[in-house]
Order: C-alpha cells, then sequence, then structure tokens
C-alpha cells in the first residue's frame, strides 16, 4: 500500500514547483516594465524642458519681428510723407517745368537711398528703372512733368511691396554664389529663399543692410518649406515659425 502514496505525493508536488516558476517569470516582467516606465519618464521630463525653451526662442523671436515690423511701419509713413510732399510741390509747379527739375533730383534721391537699403528683392532692377528715368529726363527724352509721374507711380508701386506678401523667383546672392531661386517675400520686413537643390536662406539685416545667408538647420529648413507651402496655397496670414531676418549688429 505503501508505493501507491508514494506516487500521489509526487504528483501533487509537480504543480506547486510549475507555480514558483510562473510568479518568478511575473516578478521579472514587472520589474522589466518599471525600467521602461521609469526610462520613459526621464524621456518625457527632457522633451517637456526642451518645448519649454523653445517656447522661450519663439517668444523672443516674435519680439523681434514685431520690432521691425514696427520699424517697416514707420519708414512706410515716412515715405508715404514724403510722398504727399512730392505731391505738393508738383502741384505748385505745375505751370513752370522748369522749377520741377530740383524736386525730380530729390524725389529721386530718396527714393534711390530707399530702394539701397530696402529687402534685396529685385532691387538691382528697382534701382534700374530710377536710372532711366533720370537717363531720360538728362537727355530731354522725358519733360519733368512726366519725369515726376513716372516717380510718382515708382513710389506708389514700393508702397505696394510694402503692404502685400508674395512668392516670386529671383537671383539669389548666398554666400555660395548666386543662384535662382525661389523667394516668399513678407512685405518689406522679411524674405526667404530655397533653391532648386533644397537650399534654404534668409535675407538678413546686419548694421542697417541686408544680405542673404544659408540656413543649416533642419527644423529651419522645414520651417521654410511650411512657408512655401502655406503661401502656394494662397495663406498670407497667420502665425508662422521663421528664422529671425534681424541678425547682430556688427
Amino acid at each position: 500500500m505503501s508505493s501507491p502514496f508514494l506516487l500521489l505525493l509526487a504528483v501533487a508536488g509537480t504543480p506547486a514547483g510549475h507555480a514558483g516558476e510562473g510568479g518568478d517569470s511575473r516578478a521579472s516582467e514587472l520589474a522589466s516594465l518599471r525600467r521602461d516606465v521609469e526610462t520613459l519618464s526621464s524621456e518625457l521630463a527632457l522633451k517637456k524642458d526642451d518645448v519649454r525653451a523653445r517656447l522661450k526662442a519663439i517668444e523672443a523671436q516674435k519680439a523681434e519681428v514685431q520690432v521691425q515690423l514696427r520699424r517697416e511701419e514707420l519708414r512706410l509713413a515716412q515715405v508715404e510723407g514724403e510722398t504727399a510732399s512730392r505731391r505738393a510741390a508738383v502741384a505748385e509747379n505745375a505751370t513752370r517745368g522748369s522749377t520741377l527739375r530740383p524736386v525730380v533730383d530729390a524725389a529721386a534721391g530718396s527714393l534711390r537711398t530707399y530702394v539701397a537699403a530696402s529687402l534685396p528683392y529685385h532691387r538691382e532692377e528697382r534701382l534700374a528703372e530710377l536710372e532711366r528715368v533720370l537717363t531720360q529726363l538728362a537727355a530731354n527724352d522725358l519733360t519733368p512733368e512726366a519725369a515726376v509721374a513716372r516717380l510718382w507711380a515708382f513710389g506708389e508701386d514700393e508702397l505696394r511691396l510694402a503692404r502685400e506678401s508674395s512668392l516670386d523667383r529671383q537671383v539669389v546672392a548666398f554666400p555660395e554664389g548666386e543662384v535662382l531661386a525661389d523667394v516668399a517675400r513678407l512685405g518689406m520686413a522679411g524674405m526667404y529663399a530655397r533653391t532648386d537643390a533644397g537650399l534654404a536662406g534668409v535675407a538678413r539685416r546686419v548694421s542697417g543692410s541686408w544680405t542673404w545667408v544659408t540656413l543649416p538647420d533642419r527644423d529651419d529648413v522645414r520651417a521654410i518649406e511650411t512657408l512655401f507651402g502655406k503661401f502656394k496655397h494662397g495663406v498670407r496670414s497667420g502665425d508662422f515659425l521663421l528664422p529671425s531676418p534681424l541678425g547682430e549688429a556688427s
């Protein structure tokens, strides 16, 4: 009778051994899950710190752009004031063409100074248009009255450029060399470019003059691609995170 009793004990002991192995496995899985949770918590904390830092940078950039926009608005008001003054002068001397020559010279000089200091948006072509007016006036191919009308229309075009944003294509003088590129102009406050080869850049104002710089940072390149995408779909207003057009004074 002893042998069957021993057999029953052996069979009854087998599940207990399996239960112990299962408990060890679950404990190991729980420990692994705890480690994963701690790792994810650390990564989340780092992400939060990064987002906070980027938000601070965005706020600082936004403040810089707002200051630049206010400056451009003041310059626009100044141009409008000068244009109004020229109109008054033209009306006063309409019947005396010879007296308009100094007005034409002064107006052309003011416009030339403004264009030379403005965004590099077809700047050479705009300056060349002014020179054509003065050259034709000097050759008597253009009367002073007609010259004033041409300069007035030129000033109106400059005001329109300051009010509107657009997409265009022009030669851009990057540090690496001149290249034909797509450009996005934000009034006369900022301008961005991208090339067919994937190069991206911004016109940056440093010490009162504009120069093109390339942007190696991938986030900056993606931001410019987003801007071009919005413009192509007709979006001309909204919040855009863009590289600053303001540089440090030398």
